[in-house]
């Protein structure tokens, strides 16, 4: 072989060797460039919570004697407010989620803002439980047995916990123990409806990560309407563990 054939063939190599390797990295830069990771910021608004705690417990906890028909249909829509100010809501993300998203174009992604922007916050929370079997179903086997727990409130027996459910203050009987369980199972089922409802408005899937990260919150905030509803006489534990009489 020449020397010319030679130099012609290691050029012509390393054409090749030049064409791959630009093959294989626009491939990786492609791959690598088409996704992202990105954080999404999701806000608990304490406030709007507590608001539609209250408005379905005034609605659907009641004695079937006292239950109106609205019970198993939603109420007409109430005409939406002004936008609330992100300003009410703290300033630190109370969950954080991590997604792969595919980067079709330049954007700004704002998942509180785009929530709070809806108008009626409370009203979307509520609207998004009502769209829960288990929970209406929850409020309904709790107002059957409504009196017969406010009875044992009143006597002392069991007290209204500072994470929403009751806690055992004194003796029962099995037939009091029964309803004490089964009223903790239907409040446990009305507060995780409420983390979904949360992570749900902010747009994102209401995983069983994504729920429980926001269900202390949603706990705590179920524990503050019972205290504020609560008789005079009853037992309440105050947030830092405390118990007191209403």
């Amino acid at each position: 072989m020449s020397t010319e054939n030679k130099f012609r063939g290691e050029e012509a190599m390393e054409i090749i060797a030049r064409v791959v390797f630009t093959a294989v990295f626009l491939t990786m830069f492609t791959s690598l460039t088409s996704c992202a990771i990105v954080t999404v910021n999701i806000y608990f608004p304490a406030e709007e919570v507590r608001e539609a705690y209250r408005s379905l417990e005034e609605e659907l906890l009641q004695t079937p004697e006292e239950a109106p028909e609205s019970l198993k249909t939603p109420d007409k829509p109430k005409p939406q407010g002004q936008p609330q100010s992100l300003r009410t809501y703290p300033e630190k993300p109370q969950l954080e989620s991590r997604r792969i998203i595919l980067l079709r174009r330049k954007f700004d992604l704002n998942i509180g803002t785009m929530a709070w922007a809806q108008g009626n916050l409370a009203q979307q929370i509520t609207s998004e439980i009502r769209k829960m079997p288990e929970v209406m179903q929850a409020f309904r086997s709790r107002s059957k047995r409504l009196a017969s727990i406010n009875n044992l409130l009143a006597q002392g027996k069991v007290g209204e916990g500072n994470k929403g459910l009751l806690v055992r203050r004194g003796s029962l009987t099995p037939q009091e123990t029964a309803a004490f369980n089964s009223e903790n199972a239907d409040r446990q089922i009305i507060i995780n409806g409420m983390a979904k409802a949360i992570v749900k408005i902010n747009k994102l899937d209401p995983t069983p990560e994504n729920v429980n990260r926001v269900l202390p919150q949603a706990a705590e905030q179920y524990a503050e309407v019972r205290r504020e509803e609560a008789q005079s006489g009853w037992e309440i534990q105050l947030p830092d563990g405390r118990w007191t009489k209403k």
